[in-house]
């Protein structure tokens, strides 16, 4: 039995995005098996539904700041912790105290994917869409201290529910060091806190903003080899 667990949404036109601003995906049959001998969908799907990656020129310019298809392989299988905060009521922050504390007990270390399980599963409910729990800047800004190489959370947005473009703390913190963003994050219930070996692998979209990714994680092994002696 595999170790790995998928920690992606599955797409249909019914997944849900974030109001006003971001469209619903759509699947149109191109080809149908019974029609035209093969079946082919073309998708009408913006780059931030779903589980996605957000590449720095999601907010900045493509002149200076990396496209989703400048990530490295390197990047994509990594190492890197998960730490619960589903206890957390609805709408309400993350501050770094919190967020140091959690960190400091599995060890958050450089060049880290961090994913926050804040207990959304994604449905067209307030609560997923408005209610969001999501992280305070000065939390994010101790990422940056922590030299993390993305970040990643279960809510559709890392920044405050309702928040307008100029108040996108997290993401204007983060992006314009380097740091990764990974937003819409499924099936963290399944998993437990601690460190974990991570695939995650967006799609190389030239000159692009951000693309869905699939997301896999599996337990690190907490065996230790055993020291034998020479006398």
């Amino acid at each position: 039995m595999s170790e790995w667990t998928d920690l992606t949404q599955t797409l249909d036109q019914d997944s849900p995005t974030l109001p006003p601003l971001h469209p619903d995906p759509e699947f149109e049959d191109f080809a149908v098996l019974e029609e035209d001998g093969y079946n082919s969908t073309i998708l009408h799907l913006e780059t931030h539904c779903g589980t996605h990656m957000d590449a720095p020129t999601h907010f900045l310019s493509k002149d200076a700041y990396r496209t989703i298809d400048e990530i490295t392989v390197d990047e994509m299988i990594a190492e890197g912790v998960i730490l619960d905060f589903s206890h957390k009521n609805p709408n309400t922050a993350i501050t770094r105290a919190e967020l140091e504390t959690k960190a400091r007990e599995h060890n958050l270390s450089q060049g880290d994917y961090l994913i926050l399980n804040c207990g959304m599963k994604p449905a067209s409910t307030e609560q997923y869409l408005q209610e969001f729990v999501y992280p305070q800047q000065e939390a994010a800004e101790f990422m940056i201290e922590k030299n993390i190489a993305c970040f990643g959370i279960d809510a559709l947005s890392a920044d405050k529910p309702g928040a307008d473009l100029d108040n996108h703390h997290v993401h204007f913190t983060l992006l314009p060091e380097d740091i990764l963003i990974i937003e819409g994050i499924a099936n963290l219930s399944s998993v437990s806190p601690g460190r974990y070996d991570i695939i995650c692998t967006p799609i190389p979209y030239a000159n692009r903003d951000g693309s869905q990714v699939r997301l896999l994680v599996k337990p690190k092994s907490s065996w230790v080899p055993p020291i034998f002696w020479l006398w």
